[in-house]
């Protein structure tokens, strides 16, 4: 059995309540149309103003991860995006050419 659990229409996060009767398994799964953000990401980092001119303001707006992507580093690598001592696994994973699209520069992060 599959059943609407939730949505956010803030981050278009859709979650999905899944109950296997024979077994009494259980689980959540989240989809979300990540599409709209690798499509903006890209329209970012083509802005060569973009990434300077945060710099200049004091801030480096350097990266968007759909939720779906979040919690998938979450569960099954232990990291946590939001926890300052997760910055260094970050920032390599945000750096490494499978993870280009979610930057929203093309500098190093």
């Amino acid at each position: 059995m599959k059943r609407l659990f939730d949505f956010d229409p803030l981050t278009g996060v859709t979650q999905w309540f899944h109950y296997n009767e024979a077994t009494g398994d259980w689980g959540l799964e989240s989809v979300q149309d990540v599409e709209p953000i690798i499509e903006s990401n890209k329209a970012m980092q083509k802005d060569e103003n973009y990434s300077k001119d945060g710099i200049k303001r004091e801030w480096w707006h350097a990266a968007r991860i759909p939720v779906v992507i979040q919690e998938k580093w979450l569960r099954e690598e232990g990291l946590d995006v939001f926890k300052t001592e997760h910055w260094p696994r970050l920032k390599k994973k945000l750096n490494d050419p499978d993870w280009m699209y979610l930057k929203t520069t093309t500098g190093k992060v």
